[in-house]
């Protein structure tokens, strides 16, 4: 293999890592890949494996950190995930009441009864969830979330009324919430959170 198709194969490698780290250092590390094609055989496995560790290394690593640098979008994601939250609470409420009065024609048992009331208590915590996000306490909106999908969990066993789309919101949304909240934050230069 000659070196200039050696030096693609390495720019295609680049495209591994975030635009803005290539931008500022992906000429000086081409650069130093020349120099390492001209000391070293580009034929050999160990060269190649040498590159490629060092790419599978490096670059996750800071793809991760330029998403967690990007915190202005992650300000806004969470604000509509608030926002979200909050009108599928009032919708999970409303859906609990329509559940009630279809269920009230027939004959209603204690199970019954228990599973809509679990999924109005779901419902008013993820509102609630919503709000904390939206206030900024994410202690309060982890412990609401949490509850939220024990009720909601609780409520499918008790009685396995609710449809696909309540158990997508019913379990995913409060999932993907706590693993949000969970996230560490970004550290401030100083070290301090």
């Amino acid at each position: 293999m000659s070196p200039a198709a050696a030096e693609r194969i390495y720019r295609l490698l680049l495209r591994a890592y975030p635009p803005d780290f290539r931008a500022e250092y992906g000429r000086e590390m081409v650069l130093l890949f020349r120099d390492q094609c001209r000391e070293s055989d580009v034929r050999s496995l160990g060269f190649w494996a040498k590159v490629f560790y060092d790419v599978v290394r490096s670059a996750p690593a800071l793809r991760m950190e330029a998403w967690r640098q990007n915190t202005r979008t992650m300000e806004v994601l969470m604000k509509l995930a608030a926002i979200l939250t909050v009108l599928l609470g009032v919708l999970g409420i409303l859906n609990a009441v329509v559940e009630w009065l279809a269920g009230s024609k027939g004959a209603i048992d204690g199970t019954y009864v228990l599973a809509v009331v679990l999924g109005v208590f779901a419902s008013v915590l993820l509102l609630g969830a919503g709000v904390a996000i939206l206030l900024r306490s994410r202690q309060a909106a982890r412990l609401a979330l949490f509850a939220s999908l024990v009720s909601v969990v609780a409520a499918r066993l008790l009685f396995p009324w609710m449809s696909i789309f309540s158990q997508l919101v019913g379990f995913g949304l409060p999932v993907a919430l706590l693993i949000t909240l969970y996230w560490p934050p970004k550290s401030s230069p100083l070290g301090a959170t």
